[in-house]
């Protein structure tokens, strides 16, 4: 089994102003640096859970099909995107969505009495699944203001916010910002490899430990 990310966070979890604020940094010359350890923070947290924080898209790529049900790896899966396979020919196909659905649990599900497509047996990606994972955004629509001095009164167009982090639970935001802190606070001690195996700050993996994808 192979598994990439299709298409990356189109944001971060936490804003360098939250991260700033937890630093109590009131200067912008650490910005380019907060904003990287954002991002590692955000990796090494999707990591440890076997997880997803932000919405992004992921493929997964098996030689076989999977026995049904198949969970998905790397939740929450919001939705499947497509089911592809090769068959003997060589030629890719898309798979019926009338042929399977996703469960509430994040599980690929063959429908009642059907099954899969003839593949390409035991090829090196044979099967494509690709999905939508991570916490889901929340969309704000904005109402455009009136137009000074027109008549009839005209509008600006509405806009849309969106808050990648808005539904990423708090305890996984809060464990991301003590790593951030930890490795702010700490980031000329890390260069020694006697650190180093103290870089993650107690609390961090208990506040993580509801979230993290079981694994075998």
């Amino acid at each position: 089994m192979e598994l990439k990310v299709i298409t990356p966070p189109a944001a971060e979890p936490l804003s360098t102003a939250e991260a700033k604020l937890h630093l109590r940094v009131d200067h912008t010359s650490d910005d380019t640096l907060i904003t990287a350890l954002i991002v590692a923070a955000r990796e090494h947290v999707e990591n440890y859970l076997v997880g997803s924080l932000v919405q992004q898209t992921r493929a997964v790529y098996l030689s076989s099909w999977p026995y049904s049900p198949f969970r998905l790896p790397c939740g929450p899966v919001q939705l499947i995107d497509s089911v592809k396979y090769t068959d003997s020919d060589g030629a890719e196909h898309t798979v019926s969505t009338d042929l399977y659905y996703l469960s509430p649990g994040g599980e690929l599900c063959l429908e009642p009495f059907e099954s899969w497509p003839t593949a390409r047996l035991r090829g090196p990606g044979a099967i494509e699944i690709t999905y939508t994972t991570g916490y889901p955004p929340v969309e704000t629509v904005i109402p455009g203001e009136a137009i000074p001095d027109t008549d009839p009164v005209e509008y600006e167009d509405d806009t849309t916010e969106i808050d990648y982090g808005a539904n990423i639970p708090q305890s996984i935001k809060q464990a991301m910002l003590l790593l951030i802190g930890e490795w702010y606070e700490q980031r000329e001690a890390a260069a020694d490899t006697k650190y180093t195996i103290q870089t993650i700050p107690w609390g961090v993996k208990q506040l993580l430990a509801p979230y993290r994808e079981a694994t075998v």
